[in-house]
């Protein structure tokens, strides 16, 4: 019969149901960290989460980065490193090898702590918002933190050398030093998110400069930092515009790392476009058309190309509610909700309508329109070959 091995109090060994305990916390937190971080790199809505809304105040903050670095990122190293190093603590692993991973469990730990208390504060007292994924992930890993420094063995080295090799202990006087390491660690996390990294804007220019716009800031095809960029000017009712969507997402899919195409509805309706003084029937309901798929950016932007798709697929563009219900599918009705009250919708509607008007000035009424620099090219292209060709001539995109 094999003979249980027993283990006194004294042995520092931490006993497996808290073990588990901290695995269970550190994963929850590994998990949230991991969501926050693909959202953060992705550029998609975190669920629930609407614009101008609480959580999106904090997760678009200064303070929701570190250097220009995700927060997230840096949790999930130290996440994974305490849920990593409670393997290291079973009552299979030898003594020595338990002393070596306390030595960097305990930093790890202390700074947790000190990160948690820093970001319930900058939420609580700096931006007066809460997200509640942060909060959880903040919450699972200040639990498992804690325990951790529960059951950390701090004591005296033993005299006998037997006993030093049986059991695993942490001096005080080292423990000292490893969470000073820690809090040392969460002063640096703190100076630099206080120190402000130039934020490097990819900017499109039209009319000699006298407009630009940054490319972060407004509906586009392709990437900011493409290295040729046009304006688009359409209206989603505009059968002329439907054709030429077409042209530009073929050239979208060919050019997309060379070409940045900015999007911008234009209503052709004297609800929102002064310069029309009576709208034909099929634009009545443009600027409600215009409103939407800008709220639809708004809310989430990596659904835009598929909610433009979508009304430009049929020969007319689907009735108005059964647009609004398709973007409620796509970003969510809260999302949606919330993206329309916002204000800088009808404000950006306004500055498409000051370009068409600056246009229409220079004697261009028609749309849609493509704007490279100081051209300006309107009303649609038969073939995509056209649109090639006008490319080739700009930039010399073959």
């Amino acid at each position: 019969m094999r003979a249980k091995i027993k283990h006194s109090p004294q042995d520092g060994v931490v006993h497996p149901g808290l073990l588990f305990v901290m695995r269970l916390l550190t994963a929850a937190a590994i998990g949230l960290a991991c969501y926050l971080l693909w959202v953060s790199l992705s550029g998609w809505a975190v669920a629930g989460c609407a614009p101008n809304s609480s959580c999106d105040r904090v997760l678009h903050s200064r303070w929701s980065r570190w250097m220009g670095v995700p927060v997230s990122a840096l949790a999930l190293l130290v996440y994974a490193a305490i849920f990593a190093g409670t393997f290291r603590l079973r009552r299979a692993v030898s003594p020595a090898e338990q002393r070596a991973a306390w030595q960097w469990l305990i930093p790890c730990a202390v700074a947790v702590i000190g990160a948690a208390i820093w970001f319930a504060i900058v939420q609580a007292f700096i931006l007066r918002s809460f997200c509640p994924f942060c909060l959880t992930a903040h919450a699972c890993a200040l639990a498992a933190a804690i325990t951790l420094l529960a059951c950390a063995p701090f004591r005296a080295t033993p005299e006998k050398p037997w006993q030093q090799e049986k059991q695993v202990f942490v001096p005080p006087l080292l423990g000292r030093k490893l969470a000073g390491i820690g809090l040392a660690g969460v002063a640096l996390l703190v100076a630099g998110q206080f120190i402000r990294l130039p934020h490097k804007q990819y900017i499109v220019k039209i009319y000699d400069g006298k407009i630009q716009m940054d490319l972060a800031e407004v509906p586009l095809m392709g990437v900011e930092k493409a290295p040729h960029s046009m304006v688009s000017l359409f209206d989603y009712t505009c059968d002329h515009c439907r054709i030429m969507h077409g042209h530009l997402m073929e050239a979208h899919r060919r050019f997309s790392n060379q070409l940045a195409i900015v999007s911008l509805p234009m209503p052709l309706c004297e609800k929102c476009n002064r310069t029309v003084k009576r709208s034909p029937k099929m634009h009545a309901q443009a600027c409600e058309y215009a409103r939407l798929g800008l709220a639809v950016w708004r809310a989430d932007r990596r659904t835009q190309a598929k909610f433009d798709d979508w009304i430009f697929s049929p020969p007319k563009p689907p009735p108005l509610d059964e647009s609004r219900q398709y973007a409620s599918q796509l970003v969510g009705a809260r999302n949606l909700e919330a993206a329309l009250k916002d204000p800088w919708i009808d404000e950006q509607i306004q500055r498409d309508v000051c370009i068409y008007e600056t246009n229409s000035v220079r004697g261009v009424g028609n749309m849609p329109q493509l704007i490279i620099g100081t051209n300006v090219t309107a009303g649609t292209f038969s073939q995509a070959d056209e649109l090639y060709r006008l490319l080739d001539g700009a930039f010399g995109l073959k």
